[in-house]
């Protein structure tokens, strides 16, 4: 089997985002990664942050998008955009019962926005490299 057939299952993308997702989630969750990934005594830590986080979450978008188009299913911006919203909410309450934010309310609804975004854009970057489900003739 080789890995063009191997990516072609849908499994193979559902499990690349599951991965993705878990590393991803243990890095917001972990203090030593999250200061490491942007040091607070940046005077930019903030943005570097959301920057990030909105690569990530386009990372794990990209993966659904794939296993989306792999499994025949069309995946619309504002859907994958709200199930990564969504897992993006779920870290945002891990790390509130983990260690209490200390950015507050509205900083963890942009980051859940910046989890929309992220998968928003995921769609866009699977089109633009030309994997959509349509079959070209």
């Amino acid at each position: 089997m080789t890995i063009k057939t191997l990516l072609a299952r849908p499994a193979a993308w559902w499990t690349i985002a599951a991965i993705l997702a878990a590393i991803f989630m243990f890095m917001a969750t972990n203090n030593e990664v999250y200061e490491i990934a942007s040091p607070p005594s940046s005077d930019w830590s903030v943005m570097e942050r959301k920057s990030e986080s909105i690569v990530a979450f386009a990372l794990v978008g990209f993966a659904v998008v794939r296993a989306c188009f792999a499994g025949g299913r069309t995946a619309s911006p504002l859907v994958i955009g709200a199930v990564i919203a969504a897992y993006s909410a779920v870290i945002e309450v891990m790390q509130y019962f983990l260690d209490p934010p200390w950015e507050g309310i509205w900083w963890s609804l942009f980051d859940v926005f910046c989890g929309f975004v992220g998968g928003y854009l995921a769609v866009y970057v699977v089109r633009l490299l030309g994997r959509t489900a349509t079959p070209r003739l």
